[in-house]
């Protein structure tokens, strides 16, 4: 079995939300897999499903783009710093 790594998860969530990421957010995020989790969470009470996501709903995948920016803007996930 693989080793987790912030930059290639094993888990197919956290691997969609850093693709998302760096399309919404142009890679202004360090990956932590501690937040995926809590975007995670967030998607599915907001009534997002990861099922509907992998089979291709738009309003799914639009529900998770908005819940990424929230998030970055709330400071829930952490910032890159700007010297890099």
């Amino acid at each position: 079995m693989p080793s987790l790594t912030p930059q290639s998860p094993v888990r197919s969530d956290h691997r969609f939300i850093i693709k998302m990421a760096a399309m919404v957010l142009g890679g202004k995020i360090v990956p932590m897999p501690s937040e995926f989790d809590r975007v995670s969470r967030v998607f599915s009470k907001a009534g997002g499903s990861w099922k509907r996501v992998f089979n291709g709903s738009v309003e799914d995948i639009n529900l998770l783009k908005t819940v990424l920016k929230v998030a970055f803007k709330n400071g829930y996930l952490t910032k890159t710093e700007p010297w890099k």
